[in-house]
């Protein structure tokens, strides 16, 4: 078995990297391109998630992956099982850094590398699922994200607000908590969200098989449909607003979430409702983006929101909740509007809004696309990572200096104390 530690000296070998997430769908939705990348500045890429078709995916480009099943919600027979299997796999292969994330697996990996006596451990926030929560669940939640964050070498909360949270409730020690550029879970890859000539023409198949004819509006939800993502807020919202105009439509691109249903009267409306278009989630959205004429993202509790970014690129402006992470994906009045989170009145009125003034609509979409180009390119993201990585492990950004985090920022500016 190698030594308990993994120091890395000679740095003409790659630099042997773990991700570790879940479900396995994360690796590709959350990563993305980054894998490549990755390898192109000399990391050998090994990941770890629950068993799915994207270890295939992962493998034909070069990326090790290893499956191990973890249970989302808590139970702690099978949990107990999977942090063996982690802490196993671990201790017998050994890393220089090890990325972790998504709560299950972000816990369960941060307590496996340490316990397998891995020290650079990187844990990336992206968001607090248990937000809403209150007593004895909070208590223990609380607990976890503690435990994890100080197992860390380094926090990536993926908002700066975010960040701001995990050290004011004393969750996080302010000097391990980066955010990386502006922020957002991966950026937005423009050469796949931009509305070319072709991505235009999928748009306009997309209204025809939805039946909007050429003068009707569009309104997009991309998302789970779930209660805590606001869609029971936004059928009512459609519901008032279809009845004054009766050329708008709604188009709900993703798949019903049973952990946490929509109302029944709203999922009623989704299936019976002649203007509202229910699609199945599709591993390429840009061609819905290309077939709406703006975005609603009402939900409520985001790490940071990247549905307005994707909006954005894609040459929409976003109503959004006014809530930690979407303060930042929507600058309020210049790229999208702002409501209270689960007011459907004011969700109604943001809306009416933009379908009335479509001026105020196309300079909020420019301005938006501009911000997107400007500050949250998916190539930002990783330099910020890789850099964070080097910082880690001592070396340099190639010859010279040693290594700091790009243009990276503490929760709260350059530093969160």
């Amino acid at each position: 078995m190698a030594a308990v530690t993994s120091e890395v000296s000679d740095t003409s070998r790659p630099i042997r990297l773990c991700v570790i997430v879940n479900p396995s769908f994360g690796l590709t939705l959350a990563f993305g391109k980054r894998w490549q990348y990755l390898m192109s500045r000399g990391f050998e890429c090994t990941a770890l998630a629950g068993p799915g078709p994207e270890h295939e995916t992962l493998q034909k480009i070069g990326v090790r992956t290893h499956a191990v099943p973890i249970q989302r919600y808590p139970s702690p027979l099978k949990d107990l099982v999977s942090l063996t299997r982690l802490w196993w796999f671990l201790l017998w292969h050994r890393f220089d850094v090890i990325d972790v994330s998504t709560p299950k697996a972000g816990f369960l990996g941060a307590l496996a590398a340490r316990l397998s006596g891995h020290r650079r451990l990187v844990y990336t926030v992206r968001g607090r699922a248990y937000e809403h929560m209150t007593g004895l669940k909070r208590r223990l939640m609380n607990a976890c994200e503690w435990l994890c964050c100080h197992l860390a070498r380094r926090v990536i909360p993926i908002s700066r607000e975010l960040g701001q949270v995990l050290v004011d409730e004393g969750l996080c020690p302010a000097d391990r908590v980066c955010v990386i550029r502006s922020g957002s879970s991966k950026g937005v890859d423009l050469e796949r969200f931009s509305l070319t000539a072709g991505r235009a023409r999928e748009g306009r198949r997309v209204r025809r098989e939805c039946g909007l004819g050429r003068d009707d509006l569009a309104i997009l939800f991309v998302g789970w449909i779930r209660r805590d993502k606001g869609v029971n807020e936004l059928i009512r919202a459609y519901g008032e607003l279809a009845e004054e105009y009766p050329g708008l439509h709604l188009i709900l691109l993703g798949d019903f979430e049973p952990s946490d249903p929509v109302e029944e009267e709203a999922r009623d409306r989704i299936q019976t409702h002649p203007r509202i278009h229910h699609l199945p989630w599709r591993a390429d959205p840009a061609p819905v983006y290309a077939a709406a004429d703006l975005v609603a993202f009402p939900s409520w509790r985001e790490g940071f929101g990247n549905i307005p970014l994707e909006a954005g690129a894609m040459g929409l402006t976003c109503v959004a909740s006014d809530i930690v992470g979407c303060r930042e994906s929507v600058q309020r009045d210049v790229t999208g509007l702002l409501f209270p989170r689960g007011d459907t009145h004011a969700l109604r009125d943001a809306l009416k809004r933009l379908i009335d003034d479509p001026q105020l609509r196309q300079r909020l979409a420019a301005n938006n696309r501009r911000r997107v180009e400007k500050e949250f390119r998916q190539e930002f993201i990783w330099e910020g990572i890789v850099a964070l990585y080097r910082e880690l492990l001592g070396l340099s950004q190639g010859h010279g200096r040693p290594a700091r985090p790009g243009k990276q920022h503490l929760a709260g500016g350059e530093s969160s104390r």
